[in-house]
């Protein structure tokens, strides 16, 4: 069978499963895809009824899980799903390969068909659930609220982490959305052709203006053509890990000027932040294969000296203006 139809086949058939997997949406806060979220309350249930299914991810670092994790969790930070630097061309941030992901979902005892919940406390959880829907599975669901709202409720943590699990899960990641994930060359070719895609920026607008270089990039500004959408829009003020309703996120959408008929592409420090808003368009029913994560995002463009660079606020006026 040809490998392009072979690829075809592929999408299909996790698409059809991610429909499949989220038939009876309930709607949360209005989203086509609300049962991409769960409440803390339903995670409660589901702990407390012992679901032996359930595995529970904190995508926090280690000071952030020490503090006090949801009982039975397991930290997955972020350099845990980081390529090495010498397999990315020495880019920091870039998604761990398919072997290395199997390897490390194995090891937390994760199945085909374990509930996997992940939860933090500002935006790693999209960041996972990127990479286990790149990867096949694509019925993860992330914690609304994050660990705030667990601990707002009342509800238990722990300090210890949970004994590994006593047998190696069965899931077996391979690459079932591969425009899921674009780089470098992908970018440098929608730049010739804007009529049919979009290129969001979802940094803070200091790293957009070239006023402040965060640490592992190489160079301030961003990339040109590119229109800012901070991350932190979609997700409450009072509680960065809490998102904000389909009624809220709509004319958001709307003001930036996102066009649901073009293709979208989103880029950040290192992939991680980008994905915030792939879970917001993702949520609010916008098709998966439309969406594209820069993984080696800023840290990827500004390492190499012949692409170029935008800065201040000259691009701001004209993106607004038609926006509007």
């Amino acid at each position: 069978m040809h490998k392009s139809l072979l690829t075809l086949l592929t999408i299909t058939s996790l698409l059809a499963a991610v429909t499949c997997s989220f038939a009876n949406d309930t709607g949360y806060k209005g989203y086509p895809r609300g049962i991409a979220l769960i409440t803390v309350q339903e995670l409660k249930q589901l702990i407390d009824a012992k679901d032996t299914k359930l595995v529970i991810l904190a995508a926090e670092n280690s000071v952030e899980y020490r503090l006090g994790h949801i009982p039975g969790s397991y930290q997955v930070d972020r350099p845990e799903i980081e390529a090495p630097p010498e397999t990315q061309n020495g880019i920091t941030g870039n998604i761990i390969d398919a072997t290395g992901f199997t390897k490390l979902v194995q090891k937390l005892g994760i199945n085909r068909d374990s509930k996997i919940v992940i939860y933090d406390s500002k935006y790693d959880a999209t960041r996972l659930w990127w990479a286990f829907t790149y990867y096949g599975k694509g019925d993860v669901r992330v914690l609304d609220g994050g660990s705030k709202a667990w601990k707002k409720a009342g509800y238990p943590i722990d300090i210890l982490a949970p004994a590994n699990p006593s047998r190696q899960g069965n899931l077996v990641a391979k690459v079932s959305i591969p425009s899921f994930r674009v780089d470098t060359p992908d970018v440098v070719a929608i730049q010739q052709d804007t009529r049919k895609a979009q290129l969001w920026d979802n940094r803070d607008i200091k790293e957009f203006t070239g006023d402040e270089l965060k640490k592992g990039a190489y160079r301030a500004g961003r990339i040109p053509g590119s229109i800012h959408s901070d991350w932190a829009l979609f997700k409450k003020k009072q509680n960065r890990a809490e998102w904000l309703t389909a009624a809220e996120i709509q004319p958001i959408l709307k003001k930036l000027g996102y066009d649901r008929s073009k293709e979208q592409y989103f880029y950040c420090q290192s992939g991680v932040r980008s994905t915030q808003a792939i879970f917001a368009l993702y949520l609010s029913g916008w098709p998966l294969e439309k969406l594209h994560n820069y993984d080696s995002s800023w840290i990827g463009w500004s390492k190499d000296p012949a692409l170029p660079i935008a800065n201040g606020l000259s691009g701001l006026a004209s993106q607004a203006k038609s926006a509007q």
